[in-house]
């Protein structure tokens, strides 16, 4: 009688990453390779990025020795037909990977519509292409908890498509993207994460760049160290931020289990603070005095708007309604997913002064416009 061949498991699948070496990219490797401990990992990477993407290879080689000779760069373009690779190499590829995870999109809140379609929908389609070659494969795609636009009240999970309109293109393209995904999971087995905005390092702060709930930061230590910050608006939303260790920790954790296919999770927190308390916290942590006066939303907004001033401040107009929308992502099964797991997410309480200290120790690192999701 034939033997039957071992059934491998997700973590034992050859690997394809894409949107390395991203910030997230990145730290989900740091992820993959503790819970894996071997494996075989490919990266497809533009071009301009090998430099960049070697280094950091090397970086991860020396300090882990048992991965030598398991990373592998090929250079393409998730928008181009078969990635950008020869035909040979697209086959010879979708024979050997087993999962893949996609990251690899344009985060740029203020991005043209034309160039974030075709990145972000576009580049999606033809990863999800690739995968319908696969054998007994998966893929793990990062969406975002703001595919859900403007809706505001409780967001769940199962919810994706209910009408509602998007702040920028970067939702939108993200929302299109995600739904050909959802689309096509009867053909290609799939988990979708949503992160909220993600910022350091929850235990150093540690952070590639900064955007989202940094450019508070910024705002404030722009201030003389005696001026009082002035409250934005009531400061009632609630702003759901998460550090990138627990993101990177909890897809590493649902993209190789068994039965979490099909399904969606919201990487938020699911005891956000709300706007208020937010600058307040970042207010203590930077010894600076309490909040004093009121400044409506509608006219920094308005401020921003004139030529000029936004690129003086150095805050984009988009990041405001961040901070201004309530929304609450529900959390039920990523929690339901991580409970046989150590992984949790801190309260931003708990290392708010960890992301300060990083901030004033590299106040010259890079602000870009959009999240680091």
């Amino acid at each position: 009688m034939k033997k039957k061949s071992p059934q491998t498991t997700l973590s034992d699948r050859a690997t394809l990453i894409t949107g390395f070496p991203g910030f997230l990219a990145g730290r989900l490797l740091d992820s993959l390779i503790r819970v894996q401990r071997h494996g075989d990992f490919t990266f497809l990477i533009q071009s301009k990025m090998r430099g960049l993407a070697q280094k950091r290879l090397d970086e991860i080689t020396r300090m882990h020795p048992e991965f030598k000779g398991e990373f592998h760069l090929i250079e393409g373009d998730i928008s181009a037909p078969n990635l950008g690779l020869s035909e040979s190499e697209y086959q010879s590829l979708q024979e050997k990977i087993g999962v893949v995870w996609h990251l690899a999109a344009i985060y740029d809140l203020a991005v043209p519509e034309e160039l974030a379609y075709r990145v972000n929908v576009g580049g999606t389609v033809k990863v999800v292409d690739f995968c319908a070659g696969l054998k007994n494969g998966r893929l793990n795609y990062v969406s975002t908890c703001y595919v859900a636009g403007k809706r505001q009240g409780a967001i769940l999970e199962d919810e994706l498509d209910e009408g509602q309109a998007h702040n920028n293109h970067y939702e939108s393209t993200k929302f299109w993207a995600e739904m050909e995904v959802q689309r096509r999971m009867s053909e290609v087995p799939s988990v979708i994460f949503r992160p909220s905005i993600v910022v350091g390092d929850s235990r150093n702060g540690k952070t590639d760049k900064y955007d989202g709930p940094y450019y508070l930061l910024k705002m404030i230590k722009k201030l003389p160290s005696w001026a009082p910050f002035p409250q934005i608006g009531r400061g009632d939303t609630f702003v759901n931020i998460v550090p990138v260790d627990f993101v990177s920790n909890a897809m590493a954790h649902i993209g190789l289990k068994d039965g979490t296919e099909n399904k969606v999770y919201h990487l938020a927190d699911p005891h956000p603070m709300r706007a208020k308390d937010i600058i307040a916290l970042g207010l203590k942590c930077m010894d600076r005095p309490k909040t004093r006066g009121f400044l409506p939303p509608k006219l920094l907004d308005a401020a921003l708007s004139v030529e000029g001033l936004e690129k003086r401040l150095g805050i984009p107009r988009e990041v405001l309604e961040y901070f201004t929308h309530d929304a609450r992502y529900d959390t039920t099964n990523a929690s339901k997913a991580l409970a046989d797991s150590e992984v949790r997410c801190p309260h931003l309480s708990a290392y708010m002064q960890a992301l300060v200290d990083y901030f004033e120790q590299f106040p010259d690192k890079e602000f870009l416009d959009g999240r680091a999701v």
